[in-house]
């Protein structure tokens, strides 16, 4: 019998072999290399089997195999790298691998959980280009489910679009310097404003999230920094991020960055459509806001002045005439909301269609969502001023300067189609409880750009955030409102009618995004305005206190202003820096 000393020597010059030829066979054999990937991997141990991985690629590239072939493997490395934290290197062989034409054969949601990991690899290795075009087409493809968390027809897939770019949120928070924004160091100029157009949009998705202001704050300022250099501040696709990014900074506290924000889009405006028009109120009234915010008021108050000077000279001095007589249950300005029901049994008896008076449909103009109410002016041409007549001059308008497709996505809904329509979809979609919803009233338009809902980042929604008032449409559902149930429920598509008067009475002198409050209060307002009188900046707004039902003599004078009113509009809106008052 042999020792044991000897049969463990042999033992263990049989495993030295073993090890040498096994280690060699890895580096030398693709199929051995392969294998040693294929068991690293089984063992959950992605970060040992990355290695043996990219081993397997390059002896199978050097055997002729092209990437036609090795795309399949070249994902599974990809995965292996990103345990690793190889983000970069990942980030290729993702690229490259999805170029193939065999990367046709994924299904939809492979391909998508595939593309998300290329975006996250490419933000955390610098590539910012990469990922906001990829979550930009996978907000394209979400449609509907980007809006409020889903839309009316969800899918699994469209959800999972909008969900993978709700999660990245974080991966542009951490990315993203919001106080110093992002531009590409190369690239040509198309290359950089299409990166511009794609932070936008993403930009715009995420202000429209409770916890992604600092996300959109990072985006929305980039976007804004490269169309300022290549196209300047007064060009109007630079215009139109204002009114997404002016909000996210008030709400962050960055008053100054709004403040500047406002003025450029206001002497913008103001080089085009001139300096006596009323088209300007609507950054008058936000630059308004941030004064008041910082305590300015006398600058605030004059720039009240100076709108309600543009609107008495465009509409007229009794262009406000209160009507006390109209039932109120009946109007087309009372509120709607969680805290303002409408009856079970309310139907309007105007409905027509919209389709009659050029309205362009999503959907078949024979049903009653096709639907609005006629709500005609008094003593005037009901075939002119009427609700669809002034929404199809709107949307002709909005059209011709944005150059989108417009349609009307939604218009009236009985309340018994409402419980429906709530009890298939419920909160998960963009639909109300019945009671509360405007479109009941025949009197609210969902609007719809390219075939999905309208969103803050559309041009068209700033054309109807400027012009809406004039054809009688506001804002029902701002964001931060609480008029309906829900985390979110800000609507940038839904545009209700309140007539001209009216619409134009809360552009002048109503609350700023509190439109239903504004119209509970109406008979206050109304009163006010034909008297003249209007609250001063920094007091308290008498229509939405307790004495809101108090009424105000025709006669009574008019609340003395600052007597530097006049030198503080000129000086405002004369781009000349103003003084700042104490905070």
């Amino acid at each position: 019998m042999r020792s044991p000393i000897y049969l463990a020597g042999a033992f263990l010059i049989l495993a030295i072999g073993f090890a040498t030829y096994f280690n060699i066979a890895v580096r030398v054999d693709a199929a051995s290399a392969l294998a040693r990937f294929d068991q690293l991997t089984a063992q959950s141990a992605p970060r040992r089997a990355a290695v043996h991985g990219e081993r397997a690629l390059r002896l199978l590239e050097k055997a002729g195999q092209d990437t036609e072939r090795l795309a399949p493997l070249m994902l599974r490395v990809a995965d292996a790298q990103l345990e690793r934290r190889r983000h970069q290197r990942a980030a290729l062989l993702l690229r490259d691998a999805l170029a193939t034409k065999s990367s046709d054969k994924l299904s939809n949601r492979k391909r998508a959980q595939y593309e998300d990991k290329l975006a996250r690899a490419s933000i955390l290795s610098g590539d910012i280009e990469t990922a906001v075009a990829i979550y930009a087409s996978f907000l394209d493809l979400a449609g509907d489910d980007a809006s409020r968390g889903g839309g009316e027809n969800q899918t699994d897939i469209s959800a999972y679009y909008a969900e993978r770019v709700g999660d990245a949120a974080r991966y542009f928070t951490e990315a993203l310097n919001h106080a110093r924004p992002y531009e590409p160091l190369s690239g040509a100029r198309e290359a950089q404003l299409a990166a511009a157009s794609n932070m936008a949009s993403l930009g715009a998705f995420y202000a429209m999230r409770d916890d992604g202001a600092y996300a959109a704050a990072g985006l929305l300022s980039s976007a804004y920094l490269i169309r300022s250099k290549l196209l300047g501040y007064d060009h109007q696709d630079t215009v139109q991020l204002t009114l997404v990014l002016g909000p996210v900074y008030t709400g962050m506290g960055r008053l100054d960055d709004a403040e500047r924000l406002y003025l450029e889009a206001f002497h913008a405006q103001e080089e085009i459509k001139g300096a006596n028009s009323p088209d300007l109120s609507l950054y008058i009234k936000l630059l308004t806001g941030v004064y008041e915010k910082q305590g300015r008021y006398t600058e605030a108050q004059a720039l009240q002045e100076h709108m309600r000077n543009l609107f008495r000279d465009a509409f007229g001095a009794q262009r406000y005439a209160a009507n006390r007589e109209r039932d109120r249950r009946e109007d087309i300005n009372r509120p709607v909301s969680q805290q303002f029901l409408l009856e079970a049994e309310y139907a309007p008896a105007d409905l027509v269609s919209a389709a009659e008076y050029s309205i362009p449909t999503a959907k078949s103009p024979n049903i009653d969502e096709m639907k609005l109410r006629l709500a005609g002016d008094r003593d005037a041409d009901p075939r002119e001023a009427n609700l669809p007549a002034r929404l199809a001059q709107l949307i002709s308008l909005c059209r011709s300067e944005s150059g989108e497709r417009i349609s009307l996505r939604s218009g009236y809904r009985s309340y018994a189609t409402q419980k429906v329509l709530y009890a298939n979809i419920g909160s998960k979609g963009t639909v109300t409880p019945p009671g509360m919803s405007e479109h009941q009233t025949g009197l609210a338009a969902d609007i719809n750009v390219a075939n999905r809902f309208m969103r803050p980042s559309d041009r068209a929604y700033q054309c109807f955030e400027e012009n809406a008032y004039r054809f009688g449409f506001i804002l029902s559902y701002p964001p931060g409102n609480n008029y309906l149930p829900g985390e979110d429920p800000y609507e940038p598509w839904h545009w209700r009618y309140v007539g001209v008067s009216t619409a134009q009475l809360y552009r002048e002198a109503g609350p700023h995004q509190k439109p239903q409050e504004f119209l509970a209060a109406l008979p206050c307002y109304q009163e006010r305005a034909a008297s003249g009188v209007f609250p001063a900046i920094g007091e308290d707004d008498i229509c939405l206190s307790a004495k809101s039902e108090t009424k105000v003599a025709a006669n009574e004078p008019e609340r003395a202003q600052p007597a530097s009113v006049e030198e503080n509009t000129a000086r405002i809106l004369n781009k000349t820096p103003a003084a700042r008052s104490p905070r």
